[in-house]
């Protein structure tokens, strides 16, 4: 018999792992909240055991007999593959450490006890704000405690736009809980890689992309980064740190960060694959499929790593419209674009007319893009190219 995986979440960014765990020979489950979602027709079974129950997952697992679990590109259902995993003594993160780096507010205390450079923070049980004088000319971010793909972050510049946006950042959050944020002025990256033995054996860093404020979802990743290479190193020694007094030393990880001048905050760190198609970017940029190591690791079978090399110059761009409406592009562009040599994929998600919302967060994407160049001044004209001609908008 097979071995089984239990994949928690089966929306459009699990596919891939859903996909590949197939083609692997595995046999797969999943499970979440939402039967709708189109990773269950994907599954040889599927299950509406949300992601968040411990129990409930843990006795789904016991019953499907699972040799792995794996939280592909969601924040919100670590904790729980670490439970499952810890009592079925199968691979993945000890529980204490998904606990912390899955909930906002742990992880900015963990930081700043153990003396690494964090933003200011403060937990919001309530709509109150958490003290006086904190709107005078800065930048601040309304942040859920526990979610995932960027739903629920606003930045706020004021008291009566964070009295407006406070409620909804709470209803985003799984325990209902909000954190008050700094805003951390300089470039946004990500770091998509593998620990191997307490060490970054292979990863991808990316200097990453966001929606116009007052929102911060990603709208893409380019390669290779544009920091400074001795950044980039210091970069990969903190993640390694971080992890490494957490007790995670080994799998996938990912990690959102922010770079001002030599200073490097980190913003998020999960061990799970990223989401935003970053997986489907490391294929392209490194020639190796990440996917396929998650789930093999995810099963305690042994994955190869190759060498570590420069990225190919490439970018994943995460497409949406700026209003919401009916869902209008130029088709004889679209068509002429997916011919281009630099247009290595064009995707979308939906027909002329259908309606679609103003992108804030992960879940309005409209489709997405993989561009190639021959360097990063290439590749970022490439992307003002492809916006242009495709003219994406809601009406």
């Amino acid at each position: 018999m097979s071995k089984a995986l239990l994949v928690l979440g089966a929306s459009t960014y699990q596919v891939p792992a859903i996909e590949t765990a197939k083609r692997l020979g595995y046999r797969v489950i999943t499970t979440d909240n939402n039967p709708s979602n189109p990773g269950h027709v994907l599954a040889d079974a599927s299950f509406r055991v949300d992601t968040t129950d411990l129990d409930g997952v843990l006795a789904l697992a016991v019953r499907e007999n699972i040799s792995g679990v794996i939280a592909p590109c969601t924040d919100i259902a670590v904790t729980t593959a670490a439970h499952v995993a810890e009592q079925l003594h199968l691979p993945g993160p000890v529980p204490a450490a998904a606990h912390i780096l899955t909930h906002k507010q742990y992880f900015r205390e963990f930081l700043a006890n153990v003396g690494f450079a964090c933003p200011r923070a403060f937990p919001l049980a309530n709509d109150a704000l958490p003290a006086v004088g904190l709107f005078d000319g800065r930048k601040w971010l309304v942040k859920p405690n526990r979610s995932s793909g960027s739903k629920g972050i606003f930045i706020v510049l004021s008291e009566a736009e964070f009295l407006t946006r406070v409620v909804e950042s709470r209803a985003f959050s799984v325990d209902g809980s909000a954190i008050l944020e700094e805003f951390i002025e300089g470039t946004q990256h990500t770091c998509e890689g593998v620990l191997k033995e307490g060490k970054v054996a292979l990863a991808l860093l990316t200097d990453r992309d966001t929606a116009p404020p007052p929102y911060t979802a990603t709208t893409g990743h380019r390669v290779p980064s544009r920091l400074p290479e001795a950044v980039q190193t210091r970069v990969l020694g903190t993640i390694e740190e971080v992890l490494g007094r957490l007790g995670v030393t080994s799998g996938p990880f990912d990690c959102d960060f922010v770079a001002d001048g030599e200073r490097i905050v980190l913003i998020e760190i999960t061990p799970r694959l990223g989401g935003n198609s970053l997986s489907r970017l490391f294929q392209v940029a490194l020639d190796f499929d990440l996917v396929a190591y998650a789930v093999r690791n995810a099963c305690g079978d042994t994955g190869k790593l190759p060498p570590s090399k420069p990225p190919k110059c490439s970018t994943v761009l995460i497409l949406g419209v700026n209003q919401s409406g009916l869902f209008h592009f130029d088709q004889a562009k679209f068509a002429a674009l997916r011919h281009e040599p630099w247009v290595r994929a064009l995707e979308l998600d939906f027909e002329r007319g259908h309606p679609v919302k103003q992108f804030i967060n992960g879940h309005h994407r409209v489709g997405e893009a993989l561009i190639a160049a021959a360097n990063r001044d290439e590749l970022d004209r490439r992307v003002d190219e492809l916006k242009a001609r495709l003219k994406l908008v809601g009406a």
